[in-house]
């Protein structure tokens, strides 16, 4: 008997919303109904309905779809409550160790690598190609830019690492960290910096803001 398909709504119907609505496509684990998004009434993006915010409320099944962290999060705590419940979203053509943890919200799109023993707290994406080695930790928020790659790392909350970044064995990135494309990072980098450059370099630090912990919880790959 096939198993019964998750019906969900992507919340934010931009970019992100589209990747992932792509990504359920043919998947049988998922029906998407409709997409919310703030930023936009009535129309069909990606041939679904955009729905009020009251569709979401009295855990209804969700997948956030927002680029930006400090947005995703801001999404997050304003729906706290009897809002959505938030789905983990793993691509069946990405790969994910067994053994990795992953928080709640979290997604993993197509060709990214998850190996055993990564703990990535709440609503991180993987995006496309992007890797996370074993031994990597990962804070709340996220994201992972195409093809990024963190090996034995410690990445903090909010943080991008961006197009074909590399976060060496050993590198501690601290909050709301900015890394640009194609960047090697290998030692500490505080809070709130943009990092470029071949040797990387601090370049930009913002006022620091609160951090941000939250412990994972494990959810089964297909490695």
């Amino acid at each position: 008997m096939a198993p019964v398909a998750t019906v969900v709504v992507i919340v934010g119907a931009g970019n992100m919303g589209r990747l992932v609505h792509d990504c359920l496509q043919g998947d049988d684990r998922w029906t998407c109904m409709a997409f919310h998004d703030d930023g936009l009434a009535g129309g069909t993006p990606h041939g679904l309905p955009i729905r009020d915010l009251g569709l979401l409320r009295g855990r209804m099944a969700a997948i956030l779809a927002v680029g930006d962290p400090a947005t995703r999060r801001t999404v997050v705590e304003r729906l706290e409550g009897d809002g959505p419940d938030w789905q983990t979203f793993i691509d069946r053509r990405s790969m994910v160790g067994t053994e990795a943890a992953l928080g709640r919200g979290t997604l993993v799109l197509s060709f990214a690598m998850v190996a055993s023993g990564v703990v990535a707290g709440p609503f991180c994406y993987f995006s496309a190609y992007s890797h996370a080695g074993t031994g990597s930790s990962i804070g709340a928020y996220t994201s992972l830019l195409a093809g990024a790659s963190v090996g034995e790392s410690v990445v903090g909350a909010e943080c991008v690492p961006g197009l074909k970044s590399v976060c060496l064995d050993g590198a501690v990135l601290g909050d709301r960290v900015m890394v640009a494309p194609v960047v090697p990072v290998w030692r500490g980098v505080p809070d709130d910096a943009l990092v470029a450059g071949n040797p990387a370099r601090v370049f930009r630090r913002a006022a620091p803001r609160a951090s941000l912990s939250a412990p994972a919880e494990k959810v089964r790959g297909g490695l």
